[in-house]
């Protein structure tokens, strides 16, 4: 599992963060394990998504079909109910894309407010 260089990236730096966090950081012994232990599940949950990934390069990976704009616009409407063409594709074709951006933004908030509440 630990073969893609994203996954070894990923934990190399997780681990380094572990060890500042347990060792160099002041702070409550509860509050680092808490750290530790939401470190722990992102990074599990990085890990098990990038391993369900399909391979770089392979013949059967989902590609870009050139017709699927057209079939966003004629069958949107009734394959999720919505009126909006814009809000069927956000919300019901491009769910998982949309929540990972809204992740990413709550994140990115999350480490600015503890960054400053730190100093």
């Amino acid at each position: 599992m630990l073969d893609d260089p994203i996954i070894v990236l990923f934990f190399f730096l997780a681990m380094i963060t572990a060890f500042y966090i347990l060792f160099i950081l002041p702070g409550s012994v509860v509050r680092r394990v808490l750290t530790i232990i939401l470190l722990g599940v992102v990074g599990l949950c990085l890990i098990a998504t990038v391993a369900e990934m399909p391979p770089y390069g392979a013949h059967d990976n989902p590609h870009y079909e050139a017709d699927i704009a057209e079939r966003y616009i004629e069958e949107g409407p009734e394959d999720t109910g919505a009126m909006n063409i814009v809000t069927a594709v956000l919300v019901d074709y491009r769910a998982l894309d949309t929540l990972g951006e809204a992740t990413v933004i709550f994140v990115a908030i999350a480490a600015v407010l503890a960054t400053l509440r730190a100093h």
